[in-house]
């Protein structure tokens, strides 16, 4: 069988697409039935959801394409982890060359030393109508994360990219917990640091939120209570020390929730 390599554009689509101009959510038949599979880890359920031709490929962090063995491995290894009770949502959907594209938040609970805790993954995945079946041609996940409950307190959650080597970084930290802006925070946001290091930790999460860190950090995203992006960065908090602080509660008031 000749393998084809899927163009490059389809993938630009899946990482991208969702995250700037797709509006809507649906209800996708074809996830609850990847989902019933991944809970079940059903290997031949599971597989035969996705494209044996065209091959289906996985993403990797360097964008590049992948064997989809890497996907399977992926979540192998979270269910023999012990997670359990997964639950994938669509958070967004888009048609686009073919494809129907989902970006999927996958909730589950796992074993920790502090007991079980609630983690997440971000999956995005580009669905193909075949002449049988709807199939997964093309995926990619995030790593796992620890995404707060901020439905249930009605608030929406900050994401501060940075480092400890960061000025900036520190004094925009110092500013939402101490000055004027601090009860906006405390009312409105759940705040979550994200260290990129020297700029190479956590690059499946600088791509999904596409956080322009050659802009300089530190950079935000705000996200809603589901997860659902709704803000990324364009370089305006890098230089937080020189920041008027009514800028800063201009940002807040913008972005929390109603």
């Amino acid at each position: 069988m000749r393998r084809i390599v899927f163009p490059a554009v389809i993938t630009a689509a899946l990482l991208l697409h969702a995250f700037t101009r797709a509006t809507t959510a649906d209800n996708f038949p074809a996830v609850k039935l990847w989902n019933d599979a991944l809970n079940a880890f059903d290997a031949s359920a599971l597989r035969s959801l996705y494209s044996s031709n065209p091959p289906a490929q996985a993403v990797g962090n360097d964008q590049k394409p992948q064997d989809i063995s890497t996907e399977f491995d992926f979540w192998q290894q979270l269910k023999a982890g012990g997670a359990r009770d997964l639950q994938a949502s669509v958070r967004e959907s888009a048609d686009k060359n073919g494809l129907h594209i989902v970006s999927l938040t996958v909730k589950f609970h796992t074993p920790t030393p502090a007991g079980v805790r609630t983690r997440y993954v971000f999956e995005q995945q580009g669905w193909q109508k075949q002449p049988d079946a709807w199939r997964i041609v093309i995926a990619k996940h995030s790593d796992v994360v620890k995404m707060p409950r901020a439905g249930r307190e009605h608030k929406r959650i900050l994401l501060i990219f940075g480092g400890n080597w960061c000025y900036d970084c520190h004094v925009l930290d110092f500013a939402l917990r101490e000055t004027d802006a601090a009860p906006i925070v405390q009312r409105s946001f759940i705040v979550v640091h994200v260290d990129i290091g020297e700029g190479k930790l956590n690059p499946d999460l600088v791509s999904l939120y596409q956080i322009p860190l050659s802009r300089g950090v530190p950079a935000l995203a705000v996200l809603d209570s589901d997860g659902k992006p709704l803000y990324s960065a364009h370089g305006e908090f890098e230089k937080a020390r020189s920041m008027d602080p009514d800028d800063l509660i201009a940002f807040l008031n913008k972005w929390k929730p109603m």
